[in-house]
């Protein structure tokens, strides 16, 4: 019964890449409240930079060959951070990132030309050559793709040993599309949910290094009073764009008999989830619902038994109005579309550091774009 269900649900090809290529049972919603002890033995690490609000003043710190070096900001003089980390910053983004509006309802339309990639954990390198290899970064790392829309589908935290240089290389693309009529969507994942919340099982030990030099923990360097955990913060879970539907994990039959919307649930995370205490999130019965194995950054029915029934996912299509569900979270060795492109699942295992995927939606036709350039229509 089992096997017919499961050649039911995916052609035998795909059937064999998920069950030989990554068990995503090994990663599950578990909580873990103490920070661990990382051995990083005599590694020279290099971090940052990390900025902090502090009164009227802005503190800069970073490691340099495992030495923390601090420097307060006077009269927005930001320069010597193109020296030292190699991009600008614009002493607008402070106001800006403190005073953000938050678009909860997350829905966009008339989207010609769109690119999306999913759990990048830390692997900077192979994040920017599939964003230059297809058109939308130049050599620079600048932003070349105009009015189109990149979407980073969660899960640029844990693992790997570039997250700080990915989330900043992330948020000044993010600021230079607003500047071309594009977007950049940076949606959280359950890693970005995990570190927010002093979860860190999954942190590189470079990080772990990182925080012990500042006399901190890793979760504090996103604090409310951060830049990068500011802005964090305020980025959604769900997202919209023409008739498509992004989101980290899935969408489970029991979410939208709950009858949420995408609006509420951003709205949620936003107040009620990120950043929160633990034991408050699991007195709550909506809150335990959306950090467990059928929230929106949890869930693996697509892909994992139980698996989802036709009509449950027909039922999860209209209630949306949407044509596909993009997730990312269960890994693949390529970008997969499933049950005739109604589920298409982007994460193409970035994390292993030597290949990856991006998703790319033109002229209403899906393709993979892979790291050497080429693309596949899938």
């Amino acid at each position: 019964m089992l096997k017919k269900r499961l050649l039911y649900i995916l052609s035998p090809v795909i059937l064999l890449l998920i069950l030989s290529f990554d068990d995503p049972s090994t990663e599950k919603p578990l909580v873990e409240k103490k920070e661990i002890e990382i051995p990083f033995g005599k590694k020279s690490i290099t971090d940052g930079p990390y900025i902090f609000y502090n009164n009227n003043a802005i503190d800069v710190k970073w490691i340099k060959n495992n030495r923390l070096v601090e420097k307060t900001v006077v009269n927005n003089n930001f320069k010597f951070i193109k020296r030292k980390f190699g991009f600008e910053f614009n002493p607008e983004w402070i106001k800006q990132n403190k005073n953000q509006d938050i678009d909860f309802k997350q829905t966009y339309t008339g989207v010609e030309n769109l690119i999306a990639v999913s759990d990048i954990h830390g692997q900077f390198g192979v994040f920017a050559k599939l964003l230059i290899e297809h058109g939308v970064l130049n050599k620079d790392l600048d932003w070349i793709f105009g009015t189109g829309h990149l979407v980073v589908l969660g899960d640029i935290m844990d693992r790997g040993p570039k997250v700080t240089e990915t989330l900043w290389l992330v948020y000044k693309i993010e600021q230079q599309a607003k500047l071309s009529g594009g977007m950049v969507h940076v949606m959280l994942g359950n890693h970005e949910i995990m570190v927010l919340n002093n979860d860190i099982r999954y942190i590189n030990e470079k990080y772990q290094k990182t925080a012990q030099t500042m006399g901190t923990t890793y979760t504090q360097l996103f604090s409310d009073n951060s830049f990068l955990g500011n802005w964090l913060k305020s980025k959604p879970v769900m997202v919209k764009i023409n008739d498509l539907l992004f989101v980290h994990a899935g969408i489970s039959p029991e979410f939208i008999q709950n009858n949420f919307s995408i609006s509420e649930t951003n709205e949620l995370f936003k107040n009620q989830l990120v950043g929160k205490d633990w034991d408050t999130i699991f007195k709550d019965s909506t809150l335990t619902f959306m950090m467990r194995s059928k929230g929106p950054v949890w869930y693996r029915g697509y892909f994992k038994t139980p698996f989802i029934e036709i009509s449950e996912l027909d039922n999860i299509l209209a209630y949306f109005n949407v044509s596909s569900v993009i997730v990312g979270h269960t890994s693949f060795p390529n970008i997969s579309s499933l049950l005739g492109g109604k589920i298409i699942g982007i994460d193409s295992s970035i994390k292993h550091g030597d290949y990856g995927e991006v998703l790319i939606y033109r002229d209403k036709v899906f393709y993979r774009g892979t790291t050497s350039g080429n693309t596949i229509k899938l």
